[in-house]
């Protein structure tokens, strides 16, 4: 076997080997996604972060060393969070046991990634490493809590919108009693599934054409008004359609699959934003390039 490949096959062997213990709360994850639409990004997840690994695997392999030190911490809290739960010494909520666990098992193959590569190799590959934590399933609970912002944000968002097209109404929450029907944004419309797609791709644009950390964090951010808001439109845009064009849009394709069609609306501001983050860092660096008192000598 030639040395440049034996870390990869030995990654990928303790990669596939540690499917055999960790069978079971993967499959429920996979099944978890599948069912659920508000876990439907999970099993993207190892697929993204592979795309990154490979994509930039230049830069991240360039030197390679093997490295158990720089993996053991990592390994060392895997092997207890799995080992408490499983021998029933730590008792954590029934909703909050797959989260923990898939924890557990991603910070298992980070240190295998870091024991296989080494130090340098790790620091390289953080970004797609680090991915992986979103294999991690938000607890029911705090999920529940997320869709409730999501909710209020879109009423918040839609009841601006109604008040901006002189629309007569009168508000109790999350419900709107408007001329001809009364409406309701239910947690089903919180939007919970385009705002994960929206915030993972914020993710990966900021990664790749952002250059600072603030500035990634805030498109990374923004995701979540951009998001609100897009769905505040889409419930407004149904209405006047229902109320003034068909009652039928109310029941139609665009109320039940719509979502793309105002996805790429959320992805069009989204990209305006990167835009003005992009001018931002631009200024920044002219600023500091042209600081007073900074000269350049020409011989």
């Amino acid at each position: 076997m030639q040395p440049s490949l034996r870390p990869h096959v030995i990654f990928g062997i303790f990669v596939l080997a540690s499917v055999v213990p960790f069978w079971a709360p993967l499959h429920r994850l996979v099944s978890l996604s599948l069912d659920d639409r508000r876990y439907s990004h999970l099993i993207l997840i190892p697929a993204i972060s592979a795309f990154f690994l490979y994509r930039e695997r230049g830069k991240i392999f360039r030197r390679i060393t093997f490295g158990p030190a720089v993996g053991l911490p990592f390994l060392a809290v895997a092997l207890a969070m799995y080992g408490l739960l499983a021998l029933r010494i730590v008792h954590v909520p029934a909703s909050s046991i797959l989260s923990v666990t898939m924890l557990a098992i991603v910070l298992a193959w980070v240190a295998g990634f870091a024991a296989c590569y080494g130090a340098q190799a790790f620091k390289a590959a953080l970004f797609p490493l680090l991915l992986l934590l979103l294999l991690v399933p938000i607890p029911f609970d705090l999920m529940d809590r997320i869709i409730a912002v999501l909710q209020r944000g879109s009423a918040e968002a839609t009841y601006g919108l109604f008040k901006l097209a002189g629309v007569p109404m009168f508000r109790d929450g999350v419900r709107f009693e408007l001329p001809g029907v009364g409406i309701e944004v239910a947690a089903e419309c919180s939007s919970i599934h385009s705002a994960w797609a929206l915030f993972i791709t914020g993710l990966l644009v900021a990664h790749l054409l952002l250059n600072s950390i603030w500035t990634k964090v805030c498109l990374s951010v923004l995701t979540v008004p951009i998001a609100m808001g897009t769905n505040a439109v889409r419930i407004v845009t149904i209405w006047f359609l229902g109320t003034k064009v068909d009652v039928g849009f109310f029941y139609g394709h665009l109320h039940r699959d719509g979502g793309i069609l105002f996805s790429l609306i959320s992805l069009s501001i989204l990209m305006g934003c990167l835009s003005m983050l992009r001018k931002v860092e631009g200024h920044g660096r002219t600023g500091t390039a042209g600081e007073p008192g900074v000269q350049t000598a020409i011989t």
